[in-house]
């Protein structure tokens, strides 16, 4: 299983803070974000399909190409504005 976390807008765009997923098929960042798509509101697909959320994999920061393994944690932040 991978645990997903969802913080700030995304958790609201989710309508969750956070989910387990079956890794099966899940080799990447992409390839889960393509399944959380399938089991998630349209909300969080339109907050997720431009790649501008930032993400984790257990409390790293890592890049939409990361690799990901049965029994990690990801997370999806919402990107940084500043002012």
């Amino acid at each position: 299983m991978i645990r997903v976390l969802f913080f700030a807008g995304l958790r609201d765009a989710a309508q969750t803070d956070k989910m387990d997923v079956d890794a099966m098929g899940i080799t990447d960042v992409r390839s889960l974000v393509a399944e959380l798509i399938r089991q998630l509101p349209q909300e969080l697909s339109d907050a997720l399909s431009d790649e501008t959320a930032m993400v984790s994999i257990d409390h790293q920061y890592a890049g939409w190409d990361a690799g990901i393994v049965d029994g990690v944690e990801v997370g999806f932040l919402p990107p940084v504005s500043g002012g």
